[in-house]
């Protein structure tokens, strides 16, 4: 049975039968029990953490499966060997630490040169002039980079009105760069995967030269789509319905009983497409075919960030696909900040800190976070380190990793600087791309449905392999509905039970957004300044005014 004290108030949660959690807060003398997603059953203690009750009673994985998913050997039948590389014990010694308890103190903040900040934050020279490998440090890992503004307030019917779903597809989903799968997931000549966004979808096609291309999955007959799931070694796509085909180029291969539709084969003679490029390892589609390219999309400091970490040689050990009861924006919002571990992840603190001293960067379409800080400080419960304790971490825990990777890579692992192996941002593309740094290993993305009220969260892990051994085939896709835990894919390790909680407060948001007096929620100037850049791009995609509204 789990038993965890929580971080701030030290009471202790204890997980009982049957879905249940006893809180024992000693401090005041009182004690409650609850069910795991909240509900009060008895006792005098009346309210408890919701997301630490889940955590100690909710759903979990197997046991066993839950470790760190940036520790996980990237396949199962390498466990054994990977689990004595060097450095296992270190690893250990993290995850049996004495649990940090707190009590909560407000963060009063420092004026730096860039403006206010945590009391915690730490200089980005610090660590690029304490580095063991200053040559090998990227360019892109030398920059900071806020974005400018202060607070600011976001309309909210952009969340659930059916007039901007639509003007989405038009304005966003048919205008932008996307990644749309793995080159892995269609490594030889007619393999094929469908890409869908809403009521949009693409068949996204290795050509017999190695190129690929992406064509409408749609029949130019009676609309009929041409492919319903994913494939190998296609050699054309003929129409289910009537029997019209297109070669795997696009091309058209035969119209049966063309005789009864003279004059119609040039109107039908190419399905319609949309622009692809390849970039570390992911296939990109843009429908838009006068987009520029990819890599001016990209910017120069995306491209420089991730060049160093071997992307087209990472392995895909898992993918997980959810639907979820909210908007394709509160759900990606959920992960654009860090400001929410100390109230939707309490647990993490007990081995940690509380995250208020994230470092947040924009470049153009390419938002970063968490790049090149350290973690144990904790502000919001009056847990500061000095520059000493700071350097000190940063080269223990680059340690660790490194040790851990060549475990898997090798010596190749002697390449990389510190901060390179400490990367651990959760990065952003605009619109709905979320690949985190290094080898946190972590990809997520977020897609809208038909129904604005609902989206989809794809999850896939990307492990390091080293590059003289052939990969194992990508995972496929294991999909869960909405009434799924994300703890149901354990392949996932603890990540699962992280996405739990994060996913536990939206269809709540997605709700409340629609009676919210005054028709606007608030974002930060520093700590959700990823948001307020999605949401300026947003609102520039859409043609969207200062007060919420469609400028045509």
């Amino acid at each position: 049975m789990r038993r965890q004290p929580h971080p701030i108030t030290g009471a202790i949660y204890e997980e009982l039968e049957g879905g249940r959690v006893r809180v024992d807060y000693a401090k005041i003398g009182k004690q409650g029990i609850f069910t795991w997603n909240g509900q009060w059953l008895e006792g005098d203690l009346t309210y408890a953490d919701p997301h630490f009750l889940s955590y100690i009673g909710g759903p979990t994985v197997p046991e066993g499966m839950d470790r760190y998913w940036a520790f996980t050997p990237p396949y199962e039948e390498e466990g054994a060997a990977l689990a004595e590389v060097a450095g296992g014990g270190s690893r250990q010694a993290l995850t049996e630490q004495e649990p940090i308890v707190a009590m909560y103190q407000p963060d009063p903040g420092k004026m730096t040169p860039a403006g206010m900040r945590s009391a915690g934050f730490t200089d980005l020279d610090l660590l690029v002039k304490a580095d063991r490998k200053p040559e090998a440090i990227p360019e892109s890992f030398k920059i900071e980079s806020p974005y400018p503004g202060g607070p600011r307030q976001i309309t909210v019917n952009r969340y659930f009105e059916k007039r901007f779903h639509d003007r989405e597809i038009e304005r966003i989903w048919k205008k932008t760069w996307q990644i749309a799968c793995r080159e892995d997931d269609i490594p030889l000549p007619g393999d094929f995967h469908i890409y869908r966004v809403a009521h949009l979808a693409w068949l996204v096609v290795r050509q017999e030269d190695g190129s690929v291309m992406a064509h409408q999955n749609v029949c130019l007959h009676r609309g009929r789509t041409l492919r319903d799931c994913d494939g190998k070694a296609a050699t054309e796509f003929r129409c289910p319905y009537h029997g019209w085909s297109w070669k795997v180029d696009g091309g058209i291969k035969e119209i049966t009983a063309e005789w009864d539709f003279p004059g119609v084969r040039e109107s039908v003679a190419r399905l319609p497409g949309a622009k692809v490029a390849l970039w570390n390892g992911f296939v990109f589609i843009n429908p838009d075919e006068n987009a520029g390219p990819l890599e001016e999309y990209l910017g120069p400091m995306m491209i420089d960030h991730f060049a160093s970490f071997n992307y087209p040689g990472k392995y895909k050990q898992a993918h997980v696909r959810r639907k979820m009861k909210a908007n394709w924006k509160v759900l990606a919002e959920a992960f654009k900040e860090a400001y929410h571990v100390i109230a939707t992840h309490p647990q993490m603190m007990l081995t940690g800190g509380d995250a208020v001293q994230t470092r947040y960067d924009a470049f153009g379409h390419f938002f970063r976070a968490g790049h090149a800080q350290t973690n144990s400080a904790s502000p919001l419960r009056g847990i500061y380190r000095t520059e000493d304790e700071q350097v000190a971490e940063h080269h223990m825990m680059a340690d660790l990793n490194r040790e851990f990777l060549r475990g898997i890579i090798g010596d190749e692992v002697e390449q990389y600087s510190d901060m390179e192996l400490n990367d651990t941002t959760f990065n952003d593309l605009f619109p709905n791309c979320h690949p985190w740094g290094g080898w946190i290993r972590i990809v997520f993305r977020f897609f809208p449905t038909a129904d604005p009220d609902e989206s989809i969260m794809d999850v896939m892990m990307l492990a390091p392999w080293p590059k003289d051994k052939p990969k194992p085939p990508p995972a496929k896709v294991k999909e869960l509905a909405f009434e799924q835990s994300w703890s149901e894919a354990p392949e996932l390790g603890s990540l699962a039970r992280i996405i739990d909680q994060d996913c536990g407060n939206l269809p709540f948001i997605q709700q409340a957004l629609k009676g919210k007096e005054g028709g606007k929620v608030w974002v930060s100037a520093y700590q959700e300044s990823m948001i307020r850049a999605f949401h300026d791009h947003y609102e520039r995609y859409m043609g969207i005014d200062e007060n919420g509204e469609f400028i045509d």
